[in-house]
């Protein structure tokens, strides 16, 4: 597998598993049950769209390393006019009687663009210190120090929720749902700026504990649910 498949499917576990957790959080939350199956489809594609910009993020910046370039060479306004092509793709296919969307980029554009530059600078050092016969766990050791690892994760998830509570000003619930909306999306920040905190630890003890092991193998460990 290429390093940037790695890099890739790592992320993509954190942000699958991430949401897993929020939602099963917000299931708990008796108030909010009954609404969640109409918010479901919404929390799901928008983890994806966010996997998908995750994607391109890592990829060009693998791609400005082959060329030579260095980590500050990266253009960030670049790649956030990209992602707006992840999120054309994502407002048509979410788009039913049932919500509405027309992006305001002006109410989240620089949380978006801290948060590629967040991502981009990981990756380039990930990559740039790259060891082929290393596991990926002692890749992130010999990069980063284990406060730094765990700052930076806690930091892209963090600004991710920023950013997925600053959208649903772009978004028009329709019927019942509109009426709950500004409640949901307060719990669903709560619970997800939680969840980034739990997260984070765990990702971080895999990689400086746990040398690489999954969330499997937690053992008789409290679950994170």
């Amino acid at each position: 597998m290429s390093k940037v498949n790695v890099l890739c499917d790592k992320d993509s576990e954190m942000m699958l598993e991430f949401s897993r957790l929020c939602v099963g959080r917000l299931t708990g939350h008796l108030p909010l049950r009954i609404f969640l199956s109409l918010f479901q489809h919404f929390l799901d594609a928008n983890v994806l769209k966010e996997i998908e910009k995750d994607r391109l993020i890592i990829t060009h910046t693998a791609a400005e390393l082959e060329k030579g370039n260095n980590g500050e060479g990266i253009d960030v306004d670049a790649l956030f006019e990209m992602t707006k092509e992840v999120d054309s793709e994502f407002v048509s296919k979410l788009s039913t009687p049932l919500l509405s969307i027309e992006v305001r980029y002006d109410d989240f554009a620089e949380i978006r663009k801290k948060r590629i530059a967040s991502l981009s600078n990981m990756s380039f050092e990930l990559l740039n210190n790259w060891q082929n016969a290393l596991p990926f766990s002692d890749i992130v050791k010999n990069t980063f120090t284990e406060n730094v690892y765990k700052e930076i994760l806690g930091e892209i998830l963090h600004l991710y929720n920023v950013e997925t509570k600053m959208l649903s000003n772009s978004i028009t619930f329709h019927g019942r749902a509109g009426k709950i909306k500004d409640l949901f999306a307060g719990r669903l920040f709560a619970v997800m700026e939680k969840a980034a905190v739990d997260i984070t630890i765990e990702y971080t003890r895999r990689v400086y504990v746990d040398k690489g092991n999954s969330f499997g193998s937690r053992g008789a460990q409290e679950p994170l649910y």
